[in-house]
């Protein structure tokens, strides 16, 4: 056999490639990138153009926070909506009103018409979008794929995801710079509308909806609430994953300050600094996904959480930027790993029929957790700057670490589990 063909090989069958031997998870993964894609350069430039009106670390963390608020409040009604209805009819109107809200967004900002408060108002109403966009859309990956091929097909969501950091941000901060953030809305609708097209191609391989008569809304919010609480595993997962997204995750959002404030390098600056999370990203998602398994994916969790906390007190501790993109990059590459191993550690062992409900919950932290951690760092930084609340932030990671030791044994066995 050829070089090439050996590679090839060993990418579509014992590599991540595996998940896009499947030809609908394929259609869906690459129409997915094009959507993130355009979704992180509407994020940075929503960030840049935060700060350009008001300068404030305060408008950083509420304009996040609006974004988040929906999603608390409304997680446990969309877990319960999304294992009710058809998941994948759900995520193509989800997807297209996500496209209305970018177009508007682009419109009211190359208008003139744009100020903070209604920034923060459409935040508030893309956060209503994905309160059910994400859980419907992390509920496809296990059907589209066997059970077999799951960790590939999430490391190369998690790797397509942290190619789209690494070029979006920087794509974003040269657009803003030369023609303003109204361009690089504008530009961002395009990519989200490549999914919503792409969606329409889209099958299911299964549906885990249960059948039979339903219960009510009500009745089946309860039940998925009592499901996370009771499991020995899954729950103290979530809260850890939770924590670390409160204190970790959240430094991203006040990236426009650190940009400006701390390291003066403007709007290119920002775009380097979510390009070099991104780049350490890809790398992480790679080896998630090559590793190919879900033996060890805890003790994984945890080692590159530790990871994660560490660079983030060195990130904060510098003013040098060439350091600072350094530290950045690590706390990228660990913070995919984290992610997305948990990730797979809960969709291997949740109950399909509640998979909706648990994955919203799981959405909750991945978004929720970062809102919150940027309102609290966000209002922090305008006492003490914004180096000191993440150098805590990263301290209060550690110290969680040490709450689930004593526990790991147990959590290993149950989580990583495959029959």
């Amino acid at each position: 056999m050829s070089l090439s063909g050996s590679l090839a090989t060993k990418f579509f069958e014992t590599g991540i490639g595996r998940s896009l031997r499947h030809p609908h998870y394929r259609l869906y993964s690459l129409t997915n990138f094009a959507s993130i894609m355009g979704i992180w350069q509407q994020r940075v430039a929503m960030g840049w153009l935060a700060w350009d009106l008001t300068t404030s670390g305060f408008w950083l963390g509420m304009l996040v926070t609006a974004e988040a608020v929906p999603l608390i409040i409304l997680v446990a009604v969309a877990g319960a909506v999304v294992d009710r209805v058809d998941r994948l009819k759900l995520l193509r109107v989800l997807q297209i009103t996500q496209v209305a809200l970018a177009a508007l967004l682009a419109a009211l900002t190359v208008a003139g018409m744009i100020n903070i408060y209604l920034l923060t108002l459409l935040s508030f109403c893309y956060g209503l979008v994905q309160s059910f966009h994400l859980p419907a859309r992390m509920t496809m990956a296990p059907n589209l794929v066997p059970k077999d091929d799951l960790t590939p097909a999430i490391g190369l969501n998690s790797a397509l995801f942290n190619i789209s950091r690494f070029f979006g941000p920087m794509i974003a901060g040269v657009v803003i710079a030369q023609f303003g953030a109204g361009a690089a809305f504008a530009t961002a609708v395009f990519g989200m509308l490549a999914f919503s097209i792409g969606l329409q191609f889209v099958e299911l391989n299964r549906h885990e909806q249960t059948g039979g008569k339903r219960k009510g809304l009500g009745s089946d919010i309860l039940e998925g609430v009592t499901y996370v609480l009771r499991h020995t595993s899954i729950g103290p997962l979530l809260l850890l994953i939770m924590v670390s997204a409160i204190f970790s995750r959240s430094f991203l959002e006040l990236f426009p300050g650190f940009a400006d404030e701390v390291f003066d390098q403007g709007a290119e600056g920002l775009g380097i600094l979510f390009s070099a999370v991104g780049g350490g990203g890809i790398i992480g998602a790679f080896w998630l996904a090559n590793y190919g398994k879900t033996e060890g994916l805890m003790k994984v969790s945890l080692v590159t959480l530790f990871i994660t906390a560490v660079a983030l007190i060195l990130f904060a501790s510098t003013t040098v930027f060439w350091f600072a993109l350094i530290c950045a990059a690590f706390a990228g590459l660990t913070m995919a790993i984290t992610a997305n191993a948990s990730q797979v550690l809960i969709q291997n062992t949740v109950d399909g029929a509640f998979r909706g409900r648990v994955m919203s919950l799981y959405g909750l932290t991945y978004r929720a957790g970062p809102s919150v951690g940027a309102l609290l760092l966000g209002s922090a930084s305008t006492l003490v700057g914004f180096q000191w609340p993440v150098i805590l932030g990263g301290a209060l990671c550690l110290f969680s670490i040490a709450l689930v030791i004593p526990g790991y044994k147990r959590l290993s066995t149950e989580l990583e589990k495959t029959a």
